[in-house]
């Protein structure tokens, strides 16, 4: 017959070993779940990687098409898309050549370029690359100044001159301004606050602004931040503005219209305007 003493001791031994025979399995489970959440983790990170590879590999960057019979690349004229350096010297030497030849194709190459104002010339298609950005300069000392529009008299916000365009133009014909949805970017944040706290003396300028011009085609770039108006086209004719993206903030962006057109004939216009917040 079995002694009970000893039948008892059994049972509390087995009860002590139970606690430490799931300690010791939970701290098992513990181990392999940290590994294997590391496995997981660093599997997901070279997958990712290998994906873009990958992405690189099956989409390169897409090649610029030559839409002219003269074509110039912008960093060819000493340009830097660094986004610090100024590029307005390059911008206005390859535009200088194009007008020279009678016509011609201006790449902007990827990359981010800081320029100051600029103008076009006639029979010229400016193109902007696949992650071809061109920053304006915020800094408005660099801004030139032009005389208040005939439209509104002695200024729209200050009387007297107003601030130029990033990109200008006047009495030009055959305009082309295209890409593979580069950027044109005013960094209009800068000018957003000045203009509420009445730091500016002037009228702001619009982002690309074409007078008294004829045959004018935009399409595929994506304008953003614009200091005041984004796309002004006056007194033009035969204007077609085409898959066009217009980005500005919700608020405190004030003025910062998509398209304001004045006086024109023949305007066709098909674009994406967005606010973002």
């Amino acid at each position: 017959m079995a002694d009970p003493f000893k039948l008892q001791h059994r049972k509390l031994e087995y009860k002590r070993l139970i606690p430490s025979f799931l300690l010791s399995h939970r701290t098992l489970l513990t181990v392999l779940w940290i590994v294997g959440f590391i496995l997981i983790v660093v599997w997901q990170r070279t997958a990712v990687e290998r994906l873009l590879i990958y992405r690189g590999m099956a989409s390169p960057t897409r090649p610029i098409p030559k839409l002219r019979p003269l074509v110039f690349n912008l960093s060819d004229f000493g340009a830097v898309g660094d986004g610090v350096t100024i590029n307005t010297k390059a911008f206005e030497k390859a535009i200088s050549e194009i007008r020279k030849q009678g016509g011609g194709q201006l790449n902007v190459e990827p990359g981010h370029w800081l320029t100051a104002p600029f103008n076009l010339t006639s029979h010229m298609t400016l193109f902007l690359a696949e992650n071809a950005v061109i920053l304006g300069i915020d800094d408005e000392s660099y801004w030139p100044l032009l005389p208040p529009l005939p439209s509104y008299g002695y200024g729209r916000e200050r009387r007297g001159p107003r601030y130029g365009s990033l990109i200008h133009g006047q009495n030009l014909k055959d305009v082309v301004i295209t890409g593979h949805n580069g950027t044109i970017n005013g960094q209009g944040r800068s000018w957003w606050e000045k203009y509420r706290k009445k730091l500016l003396n002037h009228t702001r300028g619009p982002l690309l602004q074409l007078m008294w011009s004829r045959d004018i085609y935009i399409s595929d770039v994506t304008f953003r931040d614009s200091p005041f108006w984004t796309l002004h086209p006056y007194d033009c004719q035969n204007v077609v503005i085409r898959n066009v993206t217009i980005l500005a903030p919700l608020t405190e962006a004030p003025n910062t219209d998509g398209i304001d057109p004045v006086l024109e004939y023949q305007l066709e216009v098909k674009c994406l305007v967005e606010c973002q917040i």
